[in-house]
């Protein structure tokens, strides 16, 4: 096992509210998206609990967006109707998600909310319902990966696992394999790299699979079980955690037959040297980014191939 020390690539002031997003946006900006107002997630019928795609109340949000350290956005969005869970760019504009939605009458909720920047609502899509992963590209495209209850209980819309949206909210791509590749139960992670290119790796037989202009293109057996992110450049990928050590982060190679090999396994150490235990992790690109205690750290793929290599 190697020791991977990273050092914050930005640092937070503590914000009001709850932190509901932290994604990447594809140009490498780090979105933050806070609640204003308490939760309302869940709702309790005959015992059992269930999730709710809107709130009782609208709430308030801030979005906020850095880049190389420099504040690019800082947004109030007042009166959402919806629980937001993802914020992406979309071209000039801002797309806010909720990952569930629920059918009202044979129509299913207008999940994905489009935003301008200056707060106003543009437009509403249907995304879908069980979403696990958002990420838009440079073009305007919206890719999303689906948890096994949109999989199995949103068909048509989620059942792919996998999909690409325009900003309208026409579909322009859904996963459909072939041999020996099988069908995803649940889109683990997702790491949309450019406009054209897309990887995913998923439950059950968890496969890194490189999809290129909506075609899949390669794929490989990967020997990391239950990873929720990943980075990926050209013959190598770094993934984060799995069921066996969530904190460990695992170097391969993408050989040329059908299986990727180990490289080297890490622990992750912060600007301190203690252990950096993230509580959330997103891939784009070479690079994994992870947030934790107002902190934001990247870990790209060359600097893992440097520390094995030391």
């Amino acid at each position: 096992m190697k020791t991977l020390q990273l050092w914050p690539i930005l640092t937070l002031e503590p914000s009001e509210g709850k932190l509901v997003a932290f994604d990447i946006g594809p140009d490498r900006a780090v979105y933050l998206l806070h609640a204003l107002k308490p939760l309302d997630y869940r709702r309790e019928e005959k015992g059992a609990s269930f999730a709710k795609a809107r709130p009782a109340a609208p709430q308030r949000y801030r979005a906020q967006a850095w880049l190389d350290g420099a504040r690019l956005l800082d947004l109030t969005i007042d009166n959402e109707l919806y629980n937001i869970h993802a914020l992406q760019p979309l071209g000039e504009d801002l797309l806010l998600v909720c990952v569930r939605s629920s059918q009202r009458g044979g129509d299913s909720d207008l999940n994905g909310r489009i935003y301008s920047r200056g707060g106003r609502l543009l437009h509403e899509i249907g995304l879908g319902d069980g979403i696990e992963q958002v990420q838009t590209t440079s073009r305007g495209e919206i890719w999303t990966g689906y948890f096994d209850e949109g999989v199995f209980g949103d068909h048509p819309v989620s059942a792919h696992g996998l999909a690409a949206w325009d900003r309208q909210g026409t579909p322009v791509f859904r996963y459909r394999p072939e041999a020996p590749l099988d069908t995803i139960a649940d889109c683990y992670a997702l790491n949309v790299a450019s406009h054209n290119e897309a990887w995913t790796c998923y439950y059950t037989d968890f496969p890194l699979v490189q999809v290129r202009d909506h075609r899949i293109v390669r794929h490989w057996n990967v020997p990391v079980y239950g990873a929720h992110a990943f980075a990926v450049y050209r013959d190598h990928a770094l993934f984060a955690g799995g069921y066996d050590a969530r904190h460990t982060f695992t170097l391969l190679r993408l050989d040329d037959g059908p299986s990727a090999s180990i490289v080297a396994t890490f622990d992750l150490i912060d600007e301190h040297g203690e252990p950096l235990r993230a509580e959330l992790v997103r891939g784009r690109g070479d690079t994994l980014y992870l947030h934790r205690d107002n902190r934001v750290y990247a870990c790209d793929i060359h600097q893992a191939l440097s520390a094995f290599a030391n």
